[in-house]
């Protein structure tokens, strides 16, 4: 069955929300009964080639948005939008954000579409840099379903999820009237949803790799073309360096495309400031250099081709003319906030003695960058954000003394999905931690995340962990290959004891065997390097108690925690951690 709109005033035709002190508050219930339909576009199948004669191909849904859109009545004022376009394997998001946070610093009235969310849908729609209000979801989700069962239902069926996704965000930022659209793509380029626009003012690629190469070809090379789809006639396209191939492929689209200019973003280090300040970046990591240097470019074509609100663009352009970055640039750089990526998060619980670094990664190259920030030694650091600065510990009278020479205790929290490879993700960590001399103390841990792609509502139970023991395993295999990655022996005091030892083992084998948990997951034998546990909340409890046990020996010594290899393991800890929103 097709879920209708609840009772409520106004959805039929949402005000518009440029003015949000006119709208009226729609209540949870409302709001979740438009995930709840939401939900039933969430189909399940990938987008690979179709299985059976009544499937579309990806091409021939990519083309019906077009017919989407004609039928809503918003072709016109979807390509009446100003956009920067972005594709890219690795650092899309963060560029996003970067362009974002300047605009907006600038003056501009600016809408981000980004994907996925971590902990809310509507992290996707953001304007001026804000989630939209559940109000403003809610009222554009009925609209767009409404209008979309009157008109497309009987002969084109209703969107599948991201296609729908993107429509509605069209919706939203047309109705509020923004000056800029920041656009990520969501997978490849050519046809993807967001392609869909027909000229936008800039498009830029990001760094490129191997990623979803069962939809978008297996080198880099095919899968840069797959990205430069987004190449439009008579439209400026910028890219971070490249790989040789990468590179090829993209000069050879934007060589195809009539009026299509292709460049490089020179490097960061390139530009001044006004008050010859060091360019400082809000994101920590040295790859976000590249990043930063790619949204500078793309603000620069950007405001080029745009007459922006207020009018700075002159002004701006004179001083980037000059190799001089505009000061409101400079600040939002600093500014620039991505949750999720490079991302520092102390424990609400133990406060000052545990710390939650979380990022995201789950290609090979961004796993390499997020292992170098959490090791605290990438060449050229100068955020101070190094995991191996000074400690300031607190003393039992409550002052604050220096711990130079306790490095922390590094723990690791991991999880991917199931069509990764754990040891393409796990090795970079293992290489790095060896070569750092920065161990990660034993056992990693090992647990599934509550969220997935499958729907919107997370599930905080037990459950099966055959692919956790797979995870553990391969951890337990580079371990032994690299031995420096891993620091073990702590079974001799309290907290190894408790941590990750007979504790886990018994929650393992409990909570395992509620869920109907294979038993290899239950019964194998203990390993020193990693550790199962069927729920991420016990996973959190238990470290908890390894920074408590910390504290009791007086050790002085931060217990420091990664958690990667996934966005639905991040934003499912940001919901743990009381940081949703």
């Amino acid at each position: 069955t097709t879920s209708s709109p609840p009772p409520a005033a106004g959805f039929g035709s949402p005000r518009t929300m440029a003015d949000p002190m006119e709208e009226e508050e729609v209540t949870d219930d409302e709001y979740r009964a438009a995930l709840e339909a939401l939900q039933s576009t969430i189909s399940g199948k990938t987008r690979a080639a179709p299985k059976g004669p009544n499937d579309l191909t990806w091409e021939q849904q990519f083309d019906r948005l077009h017919l989407y859109l004609e039928r809503l009545g918003m072709t016109e004022s979807v390509n009446a939008m100003s956009y920067i376009h972005v594709a890219g394997t690795k650092g899309k998001g963060s560029t996003c954000a970067f362009v974002d946070a300047c605009l907006r610093r600038a003056g501009t009235r600016t809408g981000l579409y980004t994907s996925p969310h971590l902990v809310d849908i509507r992290e996707r729609y953001r304007i001026d840099g804000r989630p939209v209000s559940k109000t403003t979801f809610t009222r554009n989700f009925w609209w767009l379903h409404a209008k979309l069962r009157e008109t497309c239902e009987a002969d084109l069926g209703m969107p599948a999820y991201f296609r729908f996704l993107t429509l509605l965000g069209f919706r939203i930022f047309t109705d509020a009237a923004v000056d800029a659209v920041v656009l990520e793509v969501g997978l490849g380029g050519r046809l993807d949803a967001t392609n869909v626009i027909r000229s936008p003012a800039v498009c830029g690629v990001t760094s490129l790799g191997l990623d979803h190469v069962e939809v978008l070809g297996d080198t880099v090379g095919k899968i840069a073309r797959e990205k430069a789809g987004i190449f439009k006639p008579h439209c400026p396209a910028i890219t971070s360096p490249q790989v040789p191939e990468a590179m090829a492929s993209l000069q050879t689209r934007a060589a195809e495309v009539d009026g299509c200019s292709l460049t490089t973003a020179q490097p960061l280090r390139e530009w001044r400031t006004l008050g010859g300040d060091p360019i400082r970046l809000g994101l920590a990591g040295k790859h976000q250099e590249l990043n930063a240097a790619l949204a500078i470019e793309l603000m620069r074509a950007w405001t080029r081709r745009t007459a922006p609100k207020p009018g700075w663009g002159a002004e701006a352009l004179a001083c980037l003319d000059a190799g001089t970055l505009p000061e409101t640039w400079r600040m939002g750089l600093e500014e620039t906030e991505w949750f999720g990526r490079a991302q520092v998060v102390p424990d609400d619980v133990e406060d000052a003695q545990l710390s939650w670094y979380l990022d995201g990664a789950h290609t090979e190259e961004s796993m390499r960058h997020v292992a170098e920030w959490f090791c605290g030694r990438a060449d050229g650091d100068e955020t101070g954000r190094g995991v191996d600065t000074v400690d300031r510990v607190v003393d039992g009278s409550g002052g604050e003394k220096s711990n130079a020479t306790q490095p922390p205790v590094r723990l690791l929290l991991f999880n991917c999905m199931e069509e990764r490879d754990p040891t393409t993700l796990l090795t970079p960590l293992a290489q790095t931690a060896e070569a750092y001399g920065a161990p990660i103390t034993a056992p990693a841990l090992f647990a599934p995340a509550e969220s997935s792609s499958k729907g919107l509502t997370p599930f905080a139970g037990a459950q099966d962990c055959a692919w956790q023991t797979k995870l553990a395993r391969t951890w337990d295999d580079l371990a032994r290959k690299h031995a420096g990655c891993v620091r073990r022996g702590l079974g001799e005091g309290s907290a190894g004891r408790s941590f990750g030892g007979t504790s886990a083992r018994a929650e393992g084998a409990r909570v395992g065997a509620a869920a109907g948990a294979s038993a290899s997951a239950a019964t194998r034998p203990p390993s020193t390097a990693s550790a199962v546990v069927p729920r991420l909340r016990a996973a959190v409890e238990q470290i908890r108690r390894r920074a408590r046990e910390e504290r009791a020996l007086g050790s002085g010594r931060r217990v420091h925690v990664l958690v990667t290899g996934s966005l639905y393991l991040v934003g499912d800890m940001l919901r743990i951690l009381g940081r949703a929103g």
